[in-house]
């Protein structure tokens, strides 16, 4: 049986831009469904028939890892439950309100329905009490009305060629309550001397039940992970929880409760440190099971492509000898503090503070599980998909200064309006598709090594490109997922007549607010928002009374000022 090129998608926290990541892997599955039909087409003809289509490539491309942190988690999930459904549709322009799709569902219309938007509901006070400290600033329903209806039972549960049935999910978490690990420090097994160290990140790990699975934790000592059976409801809210609480952004969003065998967690250490004696997690006696608050996991693991790459490496032992694996990582804000003079030489303590935690943060992330393994990839097997936005003037695209609708307000601009994540999703799903055509690719030299078969000569001709573009002598790359609407690479035809503008997708529209009309939707409920939590904070109806006569109205005019500010900044004002 030929090889397949195995592959670790990877989905970066995003808040509301998650719409972009959407796009992305609604196109990337797309792309692999129409491929994998015209290679069953081949496979019932026959080498040797007349009809046999030689420009499609044969070889075999396999999803095998699924990782996601924060709004990535929660795509990571989307992904995973699109993969398996027997009735998931791409959004194009046979589907342009996205039927049966969960990634549209989710990131495009999000809880609008009939009765209210998402915003009225993240700004509803029925979760706020006097005589409670609120969990977080904003009404968390709609998130849970959005996990309710997307994640539901799959009683037909069916695996894609391209997907592998040891497809693991792999969700980061920030762990507030900890994970104590005792360190004997005694040098031998008499002394009582040890040092306890504490970890807060951690990362929920599922397969789901097939024929190599049964349902729950595999007795392996070694194995850390859950096999979910997604016909059965506790499965379902045993993955919404994860997904809930990967996605729970610090205060802006309510924590979320989690609880996990105990079993999982006396086997965390082998995973974490190795075969290594001397080193034992601290778990009450009582405790039957470890109870833990969850917040976003992208708080100390934003962009978890280590831990993917790493669990990508165990599961296949030969993937570095015989390079045929790649991570892809998507990435709505893709760190770009890369400027190494920068240097700030105030020394007063807000400057100290900021620069304390700064580091302590990008400490964290230095250090996340599977980094190190991950750095040490051959070439070409890392590969970003980043927001892109480009104007055609004169026939030459020039790349704008704002990508995405949904970035300002630090990410929550898209909980705004229905069309600045429409915008995005779009944008994901046309950059996706340039990235499969034209950066997703092995050297032509290297096509039988990486990905373990010969390619025919008609396939070469019609996928194959040259950097730089469309160059005669320029190095020449063939894409490892071939995009069936292609005619010639090269000479960037594409097949319209069957395809139509589905074939060559165009840069969406920038949308535009119209702040006016917004503060007349939304002037009093956040008004009541901002009132209602210092009424539960405070628990005083004087405080609440002399907030609402002297401060509310500079307190809404600061929200009002930042979101006119961050809007204007990304010209999304009209």
């Amino acid at each position: 049986m030929p090889k397949s090129f195995k592959l670790c998608l990877t989905m970066a926290g995003a808040v509301s831009a998650g719409s972009f990541t959407g796009g992305v892997l609604d196109y990337l599955i797309e792309t692999l469904t129409l491929w994998e039909e015209a290679k069953a087409t081949n496979r019932k003809l026959g080498v040797n028939h007349p009809e046999y289509n030689h420009s499609v490539p044969m070889h075999n491309v396999e999803i095998d890892v699924l990782s996601g942190a924060s709004a990535g988690g929660i795509t990571g999930t989307l992904t995973l439950m699109s993969l398996l459904s027997k009735n998931h549709k791409p959004v194009n322009r046979s589907n342009p309100k996205g039927e049966d799709n969960l990634f549209y569902k989710c990131w495009v219309k999000m809880a609008d329905d009939d009765k209210s938007k998402t915003l009225e509901k993240l700004l509803n006070t029925n979760d706020l009490s006097k005589n409670k400290i609120p969990e977080s600033l904003l009404n968390s329903i709609a998130i849970d009305k959005i996990a309710n209806e997307a994640l539901t039972i799959n009683s037909e549960v069916r695996y894609p060629p391209f997907v592998s049935k040891d497809l693991d999910l792999i969700l980061t978490t920030t762990n507030l309550r900890g994970l104590n690990f005792k360190v004997d420090f005694s040098g031998d097994s008499k002394t009582n001397s040890a040092n306890i160290i504490t970890n807060h990140g951690g990362f929920f790990r599922y397969k789901v039940k097939n024929e190599l699975f049964e349902r729950g934790v595999p007795p392996q000592e070694d194995s850390l992970f859950y096999v979910l059976d997604l016909n059965e409801n506790q499965d379902i809210n045993y993955l919404k929880d994860a997904t809930l609480s990967t996605a729970a952004f610090p205060i802006g969003l309510k924590s979320r409760e989690i609880e996990i065998s105990k079993k999982y967690i006396e086997r965390y250490p082998k995973y974490l440190f190795g075969m290594r004696k001397g080193i034992s997690p601290l778990i009450l006696d009582n405790e039957e099971s470890y109870k833990f608050n969850s917040i976003d996991g992208g708080l100390i693991n934003n962009e978890p492509y280590g831990i993917g790459i790493k669990v990508l490496n165990e599961k296949n032992k030969t993937l570095k000898t015989n390079d045929n694996y790649a991570v892809v990582m998507v990435d709505p804000f893709p760190n770009q503090d890369n400027n190494p003079s920068l240097f700030n030489s105030e020394r007063d303590i807000l400057s100290v503070a900021k620069g304390m935690f700064k580091a302590l943060r990008n400490q964290v992330m230095f250090n996340q599980d599977g980094i190190f393994e991950a750095l040490s990839l051959s070439d070409r097997t890392k590969f970003l998909v980043a927001p892109s936005r480009k104007t055609i003037l004169n026939g030459e695209a020039i790349r704008e200064q704002h990508h995405l609708a949904s970035s300002p307000i630090s990410g929550f601009s898209g909980f705004m309006d229905e069309k600045l994540r429409k915008h995005d999703f779009e944008l994901g799903r046309k950059n996706c598709q340039d990235f499969l055509r034209y950066h997703f690719s092995v050297k032509e030299e290297n096509i039988v090594k990486r990905l373990g078969e010969e390619i025919p000569k008609e396939a070469i001709d019609r996928f194959s490109y040259t950097n730089p573009p469309s160059t005669k002598n320029g190095a020449r790359f063939f894409p490892i997922i071939p995009d069936m609407k292609t005619i010639e690479a090269f000479n960037q035809k594409f097949n319209l007549e069957d395809y139509g503008t589905d074939a060559t997708l165009d840069y969406p529209t920038y949308p535009k607010i119209d702040l006016e009309e917004f503060e007349q939707a939304y002037k009093a409920p956040i008004k009541k928002r901002i009132r209602s939590l210092v009424r539960s904070i405070s628990r005083s109806g004087i405080l609440t009374f002399a907030f609402r006569l002297i401060f509310q109205r500079k307190a809404y005019k600061l929200v009002i000022d930042t979101v006119r500010n961050s809007l204007s900044e990304a010209n999304l004002l009209r």
